[in-house]
């Protein structure tokens, strides 16, 4: 009887020690799992810093004035298109100050930390923006009186084509000079060849300027074409400009502006608008909803389809007395 019972209690000892030995080892190949995990979330976090420019680290100490950024913002997206790092980052709630402009480069992503400003004191060209470059979640404020220029501005020799990544999402272009001067968002084609399509533009105000948004092809002669067509801006509103939207081109080669299409459109109109759209080309498409027409004080058309335009089509909450339609076949 005693045997077996010793024999019994031996048996659950080594069952109780097995599980005690399972246990351990299961213990030991979590944690070790864990610490795997750990160190290749740590790895990815330090990769992902890494592949992030500051534009602090280009800055270079300066003594009495306020600190210009312009060169330290070059720098830094020089340096993110050489090394291939993913992008340029601005602090978030910061204010950044420039008296120059800068080109934002070939692949380069800048990206605007939340509440970051970019602050323009000059009259100089923001931001020349190359094929396959991203700008986002930005607020650039122009302060100069002086200011005559474009913010934004794309050029034509970029040969934007379809295979183009080029985004510019999320963005507030102020000017708060009080003058209404410069253009807040420019696409530029003239030259051999030089074209502006398939580039995406989504969630933008702009505010304040002589033209909100511009759009122009002109004949590079010598036989060969310029074209800005195929755009797309989506979600864009413009408050007090004093001419929206303009695009001066033709409605077919040498120096086309067709396809573009302006989608979930909203204009606040101000007493210091004079024009909605001044539209050349053919196949524009635009869907807007246009605020507080009372306030307009001059009487002029706010929409122009020039004699250059063909086949455009408007979409819009505005009565037909306030467009003029010299073109063939526009559609509203």
């Amino acid at each position: 009887m005693i045997n077996k019972k010793m024999k019994i209690s031996g048996l659950a000892f080594m069952l109780l020690l097995a599980g005690i030995i399972f246990y351990l080892l299961f213990q030991e190949k979590t944690n070790n799992e864990k610490g795997e995990e750990e160190s290749s979330t740590s790895t990815d976090r330090s990769s992902e810093e890494n592949d992030v420019v500051a534009v602090e680290d280009f800055l270079i100490p300066t003594k009495g004035s306020r600190k210009d950024y312009s060169d330290a913002i070059q720098k830094a997206i020089d340096f993110c298109a050489a090394h291939k790092k993913e992008k340029v980052k601005l602090k978030a709630n910061k204010k950044y100050t420039i008296k120059s402009g800068f080109t934002v480069k070939e692949g380069v992503k800048v990206e605007f930390g939340q509440n970051s400003i970019l602050i323009v004191t000059g009259d100089f060209q923001v931001m020349n923006v190359e094929k396959d470059a991203v700008i986002i979640n930005g607020t650039i404020q122009v302060m100069d009186p002086s200011f005559g220029s474009e913010v934004i501005y794309l050029k034509g020799n970029e040969q934007f084509d379809a295979t183009n990544k080029t985004r510019i999402e999320n963005m507030t272009i102020v000017n708060e000079s009080g003058k209404h001067e410069g253009i807040g968002l420019s696409l530029y084609a003239k030259g051999p060849w030089h074209n502006i399509s398939f580039v995406n533009f989504e969630n933008i105000s702009i505010v304040g300027f002589k033209t909100g948004i511009q759009l122009k092809a002109e004949n590079p002669e010598g036989g060969t074409y310029s074209w800005v067509n195929a755009n797309r801006f989506e979600n864009i509103t413009l408050e007090d400009c004093v001419q929206c939207i303009k695009i001066i081109g033709s409605m077919n080669i040498p120096n086309e502006c067709s396809g573009n299409l302006f989608t979930g459109l909203q204009v606040q109109l101000t007493e210091n608008t004079k024009q909605l759209l001044m539209v050349d080309g053919s196949h524009n498409q635009f869907e807007s909803i246009v605020w507080d027409v009372q306030r307009i004080q001059n009487h002029d058309p706010l929409i122009i389809f020039t004699s250059k335009t063909e086949k455009n089509q408007l979409d819009t909450n505005l009565s037909t007395q306030y467009i003029n339609d010299n073109g063939q076949n526009n559609e509203y």
